[in-house]
Order: structure tokens, then sequence, then C-alpha cells
């Protein structure tokens, strides 16, 4: 059964103009299957088969030996196992440990520098940061192209596979294009199991289905091996240092200013390349694999902070939150069709329409301002000015059903 990695590689290299030959060559299997591979819309699934063998319980032992003495031939390590009382094959012990070895090779000689266009390493951060109304945390993406140095950073709502993938297509579609391989942390938003000494990361569908949509491959690092992955690792401490010595008026603030340090960074000579990443990055630009004619689609998230007439903006337009959360910082999640308002904690608030980005609507929910002094005679007027085509809002007359729906949906 071939690997869902192999297809997300087999789209890849198809993106980037092989044939089908030389895709079956570069992944060792036929042309037809190369072909299979690359057009087929679905991950390959694994069987679901356990396979056990009579190596199994001594396999800890053997790769503690080879720790030790790199060089330790399978022949000796079977005398040694059959005193244990092993009493398998010969083979078996010497495919084993030949795996094995070359796992241990390929530690020693991991990728530090890279071509143009070849690798971007990307990271979380977390941190508390002081504004004007107080603390908070924040968590913020780095993604810094591995040849050029360029470096972009992202704030985020949270650490979630949906945040990732906003980061990534924000960056991808502000430099431009797409780097060959993405180097990751195992990070729980692209890993269903992450690498270990003896297993391949088992990646994420959703994250596979990205991939796969922008022609990337992706590389989960080694567990508590930073330097595999660190150019990007290393601008976490200047990250946030610069973050906590700053007071910020508020989250647009703190963004601009993030923007202003990013476009700072890239403009200074980096002290390995002898070059700023921004000139740099015109020597990479070429390199980089070409965008889709649209953006990958997710649920894109955000936090908001709730006006006091109880409205959030969101592409230029503001949607109405129940009179209750006004002052708050809510959640805004936005897919193709709709807008929806959750708590901090993820609990569903309201959902809108979605309305087209720059429109400068204000849509109002009448029982979001239930209660509100005023509210009554207010909606009164609105009612009359919308029926003479002048009112200055948009009342939107919501089905309980809507909200109960994509309620259940959020549950799912």
């Amino acid at each position: 059964m071939y690997r869902e990695e192999w297809w997300v590689n087999a789209k890849a290299m198809r993106k980037q103009g092989m044939s089908y030959k030389d895709i079956g060559l570069a992944l060792g299997m036929d042309w037809r299957t190369a072909k299979k591979l690359c057009e087929s819309e679905e991950p390959p699934r694994p069987r679901e088969r356990e396979r056990s063998s009579k190596l199994d319980k001594f396999k800890p032992l053997i790769d503690t030996w080879l720790e030790m003495r790199p060089k330790m031939q399978a022949s000796l390590i079977t005398a040694r196992l059959e005193g244990l009382g092993y009493d398998g094959s010969y083979t078996i012990v010497k495919d084993y440990v030949r795996e094995r070895k070359r796992e241990m090779a390929n530690l020693a000689v991991m990728r530090f520098e890279t071509v143009p266009g070849y690798q971007a390493q990307a990271d979380f951060g977390k941190l508390k940061v002081q504004f004007l109304s107080g603390w908070a945390h924040v968590i913020f993406l780095v993604v810094m192209l591995g040849f050029s140095r360029l470096r972009r950073t992202t704030l985020v709502p949270d650490e979630t596979r949906t945040s990732l993938i906003a980061g990534l297509t924000e960056t991808f579609h502000a430099t431009g294009g797409v780097t060959y391989e993405i180097l990751l942390d195992n990070l729980k938003p692209v890993v269903v199991r992450p690498r270990s000494r003896d297993e391949e990361a088992v990646l994420a569908e959703e994250w596979l289905r990205f991939c796969a949509y922008y022609g990337v491959t992706t590389n989960p690092c080694w567990p508590r091996r930073a330097q595999t992955k660190g150019k990007v690792e290393r601008l976490m401490g200047p990250v946030k240092s610069f973050l906590s010595s700053r007071t910020f008026l508020d989250r647009e603030h703190l963004a601009a200013e993030v923007a202003a340090w990013d476009h700072a960074y890239n403009s200074r000579v980096h002290s390995t390349t002898g070059q700023a990443p921004y000139h740099r990055f015109e020597l990479e630009r070429p390199y980089l694999l070409p965008l889709p004619e649209e953006p990958f689609f997710y649920a894109r998230m955000e936090m908001r902070r709730v006006s006091r007439d109880c409205f959030v903006s969101f592409e230029g337009n503001r949607y109405s939150v129940p009179a209750a959360y006004a002052g708050a910082e809510v959640k805004l999640r936005a897919t193709p069709t709709e807008v929806h308002l959750l708590s901090r904690e993820g609990a569903m608030i309201c959902a809108h329409r979605r309305r087209e980005r720059g429109l400068g609507a204000a849509v109002m929910v009448e029982e979001h301002y239930r209660g509100v002094p005023g509210a009554e005679q207010a909606f009164a007027h609105l009612e009359r000015l919308q029926e003479m085509g002048l009112s200055p809002f948009q009342v939107e007359k919501r089905d309980l059903s809507v909200y109960e729906a994509v309620a259940s949906g959020d549950q799912g």
C-alpha cells in the first residue's frame, strides 16, 4: 500500500512539469502507478492490518546496541539474540538492522542550507503581551524561506490547523509563490501520529489536501531536534523579546508593529548570507512554485473585539453580536458563505450571511439588542427607513434553526 506522503510528492512533482515516467523513477514505482497517484483526488488509505514478527520484542534492544555501536554487524546481533531466546531467521534481523542503520545515517546528513525555492520553515510561538487594557496572551506564526531568510510573522488566534493553513496561505500569496517543502515541528495540527525513531509521521488528511493543492511536501522534524529547523527556531527568541519589551494600544497596533519589524529585518544585511533577505528573495522568487488561481479553502479564524454598539468589523463590513458581549473579545470564523461569531472558549454565539468585501454593510439582528434602552424604538424607525429604501443598516431576520444547524455542526 502506498503511503499518503507519496501521493503528495507525486502531485508536487507533476505540478513541476515532471512526466509520469520520471515521477515513477523518482519514487521507485511503475509509471502507471505514478499516474494513478497523480490523478487520484483522495490520498491512499492504509490497510487495517497488523503484522507481528518474532523480532518485535527484541527491537528496542537492537536499537540500544546500534546506538552504542553503529557499525555492529547483523550476524553478531543475531548470535546475541539467540542467546536470549530468539528463534527467528537471520534474514529478519539483517533487514531490520539495515533499515535502522539507514535511518541513523540520514540523521547525520540533514540539510541546513537550501537551494532557492526549496524550503520554508514554520513554527508557532506564544507569549504574554502588555496592552493598554492589560496583559493578554498572543499567539504568532513565524515563516521563513530557507534560501533568502525572508521572514513573515502573522498573529493567529490559536495553534489549530485552521490557523496554520491560514497563516501559510497568506504567506504564499504575499510572496507570490510556494516552496517545494515546508519544514515543521511535530505539530498537532499537522500530524495524527508524530514522527519517532521507529516510524514516520502520519499526517492529518486535511493537511495532506492543503499540501496537494499547492504542490508542496511536508517534512515533520525529529522530536527534540531544534537544530533541524534552526533558522526559524533561532528567531523565536528575538520575536518574544520584541513583543515583551513594548506596550501596544490594541491588537491592530500590535499587528502593524510586527509587520514593521518584519520589514526592518528583511531590509537588513543577514550575517550568514551577507545580503538583505529582500534582495536575496529576488533571486529566489523565480524558483518558487506558481500559485493556483484560487486560495485553498479553509475556515478562517480571527479574534475581534465587540464595539459598544454591538458590532464586529470584518472585511469592511460590520456584523451585530448579542448585547451581552459588548466590549468583549470573540472569535470570528469566516467560511465562503457565513460569518460565525464564537466565544473565546469556542461556543457558538451567532451567525450571519457573509457580505461582499468592502461593501460597507452594517448587518443587524433585532434580537441582539433585546433589553438595550431605546432599541425597540430604534428598530421601529429602521423598519420605516427600510421600507423607504433609506436605511443605513441591513436588518437580518434569521430563523432559529439556522443557529441550531451551525451549532450542531460545530459540535460534530
